[in-house]
């Protein structure tokens, strides 16, 4: 295996360049999915580090699924498509007050034209099944299997429209807000929100693209409401016992 194309670089930051370095050249193509990258003693040497660094870059682009190592016979590059970047970012992620608005922002986006997009493509039969989860949200008391249902009703509609930037990116809205939606619903009661979900789908199974989006813009848009006011209520608490500390 050529090492020609791997360059040395500087010993700043060493562990850090090693990981740009690898990331770019899987990127790049330098190497495919399902290609041997070189061994770990072949890396110190092409990029002149110690096999300690070697070894955390790999391990970094494993923990991200971009490597794979199989026993006695190497480190394989793995697929990488437009969900990697996503995984990428989650875990800088620190979720604030105002992170949860823009995100929630984001998925009115994604969800809008998830509906337009099922209304046109999805067969009548994948759309049946959203009825599946409208049935369990509408018999379930508990306030975490409702959440659980409702985010499997929105991710349902992002999978079918096959995108996997809009998939993954309901993935990680899921994982990012599961506490504060969860407390929302809690506080709020679900009949508005399964009412909005029932107009949806009904829509939806009449191929009515401008009616199914704007009553998912709604329903947005009453999620962002009502996260406003949580977050809103959250601080003014904080503030009253910072005074009664104080």
């Amino acid at each position: 295996m050529a090492n020609q194309k791997i360059e040395p670089i500087e010993k700043k930051n060493v562990a850090e360049l090693v990981f740009q370095k690898m990331l770019n050249m899987i990127i790049e193509g330098t190497w495919k999915q399902g290609e041997m990258i070189p061994s770990e003693n072949e890396l110190r040497e092409a990029f002149s580090v110690s096999r300690d660094t070697v070894r955390q870059a790999v391990h970094r682009l494993s923990a991200l699924g971009i490597l794979r190592s199989r026993q006695g016979k190497g480190t394989y590059v793995e697929q990488i498509d437009t969900s990697f970047y996503f995984n990428m970012l989650v875990p800088s992620l620190f979720l604030t007050g105002g992170d949860s608005i823009s995100i929630l922002e984001f998925e009115k986006c994604i969800q809008a034209e998830s509906v337009r997009i099922v209304c046109k493509r999805a067969s009548d039969e994948e759309i049946d099944v959203l009825q599946t989860y409208l049935d369990k949200m509408g018999k379930t008391k508990d306030y975490d299997e409702y959440f659980e249902y409702d985010m499997g009703y929105h991710c349902y509609l992002s999978q079918l429209t096959g995108n996997s930037l809009f998939i993954k990116s309901m993935e990680i809205i899921q994982k990012l807000l599961h506490v504060y939606l969860r407390d929302i619903v809690a506080f709020h009661g679900s009949e508005k929100s399964l009412q909005q979900h029932e107009e949806c789908y009904r829509r939806i199974r009449e191929r009515d693209a401008e009616g199914a989006v704007q009553v998912m813009v709604e329903h947005c848009d009453m999620l962002l409401e009502r996260m406003q006011n949580w977050l809103s209520h959250s601080e003014e608490d904080n503030n009253r016992r910072k005074g009664g500390e104080l």
